[in-house]
């Protein structure tokens, strides 16, 4: 029985249209806050700036008043107002960081010749480090 090697294609070098796509994955992966790991792409930005924007209005309010959220990982945290805004600070100011570096990194590696390989554009670490 003959049996064909064939390459992983993750183990071959991306395409421009790969490494776009990559950088745009990384760049709505979660973040890290000081109350946590939290998902930030556009839906969670979007319902946490709603949840922030009418805490005060919000009937899901424990009876302490905080507000239950879940983090990346489906674990959940209470979180006051105030815990609310930093948390959402945080994320908008370190997925803004990171974007700006997985602009630059993709403008990089637009540049090459031969791009880099798709295995290695999967990891985030690859991007930033």
């Amino acid at each position: 029985m003959k049996r064909s090697l064939q390459l992983n294609p993750d183990n071959r070098p991306a395409t421009w249209q790969q490494v776009r796509e990559w950088r745009d994955i990384h760049e709505a992966s979660p973040v890290d806050s000081q109350f946590g790991v939290f998902d930030c792409g556009p839906i969670a930005d979007k319902r946490l700036y709603e949840q922030l924007d009418l805490f005060d209005y919000l009937t899901t309010l424990n009876a302490d008043g905080t507000l239950s959220w879940k983090r990346a990982d489906n674990t959940w945290i209470d979180l006051t107002k105030a815990e609310l805004a930093t948390v959402y600070h945080e994320i908008r100011v370190n997925r803004a960081q990171r974007a700006g570096l997985l602009h630059v990194k993709a403008a990089t590696y637009e540049a090459m010749e031969t791009k880099p390989n798709v295995v290695n554009l999967k990891s985030l670490s690859y991007w930033i480090n």
